[in-house]
């Protein structure tokens, strides 16, 4: 397995797919080595829950770089000369340079988002970017962005061609699957749905404590929406942020605590102020993955107000496990998650007066919240376990094999 980010680079979707899908593996007794760029400490191997984890020296950490694809071609043919491979699988893009490396050992894709994902959804943050910035300021930003525009154009159209020659490629959700065989002209024969799943058991309804709503900086009795989310300009949190006047304005003594953190926050804080909203919005800063489940337990409505064209953020999965109901926005791969009215409740992405009603509505109807909640919580368990995706992963394996010739 390539990936160019692992749970020790720090926190993320694709470091928590990756590596529940490198153990589950592991796990069921397969023979797993995963490659990654390498580490600010110079840590280079490691045997961790069974998986033979190797930091690629030399590698911009996080970064699939011409660097990483020659090293790591050099790598996994030195492995397969010692351990012959059954199936190299890249995370992402990262492993594509290797299809076709290695006769007789196929290549599988796992696309978490797409180039076509992000450059759509960088017009959406140019734009938003631009409404308040003076005349100097945006012709700066609009050169930066043309740049970026092009050169992602260019590795879409690179990792385009590699895709369409992958053994399998598995899309991790209805959108994503358009997508694939849309823009990147993937064969359908290759294209695999295997859905992005979380540990049912350890994101499970429980009880609210007191500790949890200290950390949260909330007081037990008053409506309380939670938000996890690295602060990022595309996590949307601003939209929130300018969401909650009416909401208070509608539910008086309601609270709002956003977990995380990232480049973005004193621009969060400064909104905060600026809005005037004091005590009522807190940033909680990170919080360590095992303190989640307590942390979803102590809210009455979840809430993800992203505006990134992407896969779903597992916080929503996580969340719905928890039984708790969600508001999230209605754009990229999250309806494949989430179904408006049945199991959560879909806004449209930047509407800050949508995701107020919307907010206001489940806070003011409790037999609402219970039902979607419950609701949320079959959902995951029944389409996005982590069995389910390790299972899933592993079909695509054999049916991956069985079209190579030995």
């Amino acid at each position: 397995m390539l990936s160019p980010v692992a749970p020790a680079h720090g926190k993320g979707g694709v470091q928590d797919i990756v590596w529940s899908l490198a153990t589950g593996l592991a796990a069921r007794g397969h023979a797993v080595t995963l490659f990654t760029t390498s580490r600010t400490d110079g840590v280079g191997v490691g045997l961790e829950l069974g998986v033979d984890v190797r930091y690629v020296a030399g590698t911009p950490p996080m970064r699939a770089t011409g660097t990483w694809e020659g090293a790591t071609r050099k790598l996994v043919a030195e492995l397969h000369r010692r351990t012959p491979l059954d199936v190299i699988h890249s995370q992402s893009f990262c492993g594509l340079h290797l299809i076709g490396a290695l006769p007789g050992v196929p290549v599988v894709a796992s696309l978490h988002g797409t180039h076509v994902d992000e450059m759509r959804t960088m017009r959406t943050l140019f734009r938003e970017g631009l409404a308040g910035l003076p005349r100097v300021s945006a012709a700066r930003d609009a050169l930066r962005a043309v740049v970026v525009w092009w050169w992602m154009r260019g590795r879409f159209a690179r990792e385009g061609a590699r895709l369409r020659h992958a053994d399998g490629v598995i899309a991790t959700s209805r959108e994503q699957r358009a997508i694939l065989a849309r823009d990147y002209a993937v064969p359908e024969a290759r294209l695999h749905d295997v859905w992005n799943g979380i540990d049912v058991a350890a994101f499970a309804p429980a009880p609210r404590t007191s500790e949890a709503l200290a950390q949260l900086g909330a007081e037990d009795g008053h409506p309380l929406v939670l938000a996890v989310a690295r602060l990022y300009q595309d996590k949307g949190i601003q939209h929130l942020l300018r969401a909650w006047p009416r909401v208070r304005a509608r539910v008086p003594g309601a609270a709002l605590a956003v977990v995380g953190d990232g480049p973005y926050r004193a621009t969060l804080e400064a909104l905060r102020d600026e809005l005037g909203l004091g005590a009522s919005a807190r940033f909680a800063g990170a919080a360590p993955f095992a303190a989640l489940p307590a942390l979803y337990a102590a809210c009455d409505v979840f809430v993800n107000p992203t505006v990134r064209i992407n896969g779903y953020d597992l916080t929503i999965l996580q969340a719905m496990a928890a039984e708790r109901p969600v508001v999230v926005s209605n754009i990229g791969s999250v309806p494949t998650a989430v179904a408006d009215g049945v199991d959560g409740v879909l806004v449209p992405p930047g509407d800050a007066a949508a995701l107020a009603d919307a907010l206001v509505a489940l806070l003011g109807d409790a037999p609402r919240r219970a039902a979607l909640g419950a609701a949320a919580r079959r959902t995951v368990v029944e389409r996005f376990s982590l069995d389910a995706m390790v299972e899933g992963t592993l079909a695509v394996y054999l049916a991956a094999r069985r079209e190579v010739p030995a």
